[in-house]
């Protein structure tokens, strides 16, 4: 099965314009996990807490988080659209790197999650009452609050990569390029060859919308054992990115409510389907040991798309950003590298 799935990607890589990205370029500043610990606590965490935390009021009110990292010489405006659970918090080293090799950032905390209005009387389940509500609120962010630069480049980590998928579908003139880090093209629901099936059994038999779906529960209760955990290889940035939640517990959020789980499925499905409509230059990078979503439909949506390329990283779990140095340097260099191209 591995031969087989080795020969799909070489072809597929001829096919749709892979390019090797496996290289480090020195000219890139990028932290390493040696110096994370002293560096984390003397300039990046200062970095971040001296840009101010802002709210906007989205398209239905409510409040959406955001920073803004303005570079006085930019080279082109980041903007990123983060992961489930996740808060811009957990973002610190990525942003201060992007920073540091000379780009403005943008970031917004999601609809329900980070320092973003919660939508539940529990702030710890992760609800959304229509997918399509992230894409209106990063439209909204982008319009009223991201200020226009030569280049614009979207960048999408898994949940967020879905949303980022969907706005650059639906608005195609806004953003000059997409970045993709294992985008949520569909979430891994028991195996992935169930996962539709599942999918659409969730939603013709949903009820109790605004509960933890089966098996999920609050951000205090999860294991945080990281033996166990299918995010990172990093222990560093596991324990790095647990501790700024706890330092923060604003930001916690937990297990994913139904309805989160039904308009995810619905919002991925979608995201694939209009993956034709996708015409700017896209760069997938994809983890091999992912078992947080599926991998075929990546694949499905890069061949839509009419100008992506898929990077794979063998031996990578879900969390690119935070993975260990000798694929998180690589993850880095491949963006860095994408984006001075466009």
């Amino acid at each position: 099965m591995k031969k087989i799935l080795c020969i799909f990607f070489v072809a597929f890589s001829f096919l749709y314009g892979f390019e090797s990205y496996n290289y480090v370029d020195k000219h890139y500043k990028i932290t390493q996990e040696g110096e994370l610990s002293i560096k984390f606590t003397q300039k990046i965490n200062p970095f971040f807490i001296k840009h101010k935390l802002h709210y906007f009021s989205s398209f239905d009110g409510v409040k959406i988080a955001y920073k803004v990292f303005q570079h006085p010489n930019a080279k082109a405006t980041l903007v990123i659209s983060s992961g489930r659970t996740e808060g811009m918090v957990k973002y610190q080293e990525f942003i201060y790197d992007l920073y540091q090799n000379g780009y403005s950032v943008y970031i917004l905390d999601h609809r329900g999650q980070g320092y973003s209005q919660r939508l539940l009387e529990d702030t710890q389940i992760g609800y959304v009452k229509d997918f399509l509500d992230y894409v209106k609120d990063l439209r909204f962010f982008v319009k009223k609050i991201v200020k226009k630069d030569k280049k614009m480049i979207l960048i999408g980590h898994s949940m967020g990569g879905a949303i980022a998928s969907l706005y650059v579908e639906t608005y195609k003139k806004d953003f000059d390029a997409l970045v993709l880090s294992s985008p949520m093209h569909q979430p891994e629901i028991i195996k992935p060859s169930w996962s539709q099936a599942m999918c659409k059994l969730i939603e013709k038999r949903k009820n109790n919308l605004e509960r933890y779906i089966i098996g999920e529960e609050s951000y205090d209760k999860e294991d945080k054992n990281f033996d166990e955990n299918l995010l990172t290889h990093s222990k560093i940035r596991f324990e790095l990115m647990n501790k700024v939640y706890e330092n923060d517990p604003n930001t916690k959020l937990g297990g994913p409510s139904v309805a989160w789980v039904v308009q995810a499925c619905k919002g991925s499905h979608l995201s694939v389907m209009l993956a034709s409509e996708v015409t700017i230059p896209t760069l997938l990078l994809q983890a091999e040991d992912d078992k947080i979503v599926n991998l075929e439909p990546q694949q499905e949506f890069c061949q839509k798309a009419s100008r992506c390329d898929l990077y794979l990283f063998h031996g990578a779990y879900h969390e690119l950003f935070i993975e260990q140095d000798h694929i998180r340097n690589k993850v880095l260099t491949a963006i860095l590298t994408f984006i001075a191209k466009i």
